[in-house]
């Protein structure tokens, strides 16, 4: 088995006017789907650092997000 990672998204607006009236949903992704989103994690792709290690941009070949 895998790592997992996790990508939450909420309604900006907090209404209730779509699939997820306004929920926070939750989407697992493989390493292996992210390294690819991330270009392998590229260090021209890094955000920044927190408390939970570093964040990457990236985009989702499947999804186109």
């Amino acid at each position: 088995t895998g790592r997992r990672a996790n990508s939450f998204s909420r309604n900006r607006r907090g209404s209730s006017d779509g699939p997820n009236d306004g929920r926070i949903s939750a989407h697992s992704f493989s390493f292996r789907e992210l390294a690819t989103a991330t270009r392998n994690f590229k260090p021209t792709n890094l955000i920044g650092e927190g408390g939970f290690g570093r964040v990457y941009k990236g985009r989702l070949e499947s999804t186109d997000q």
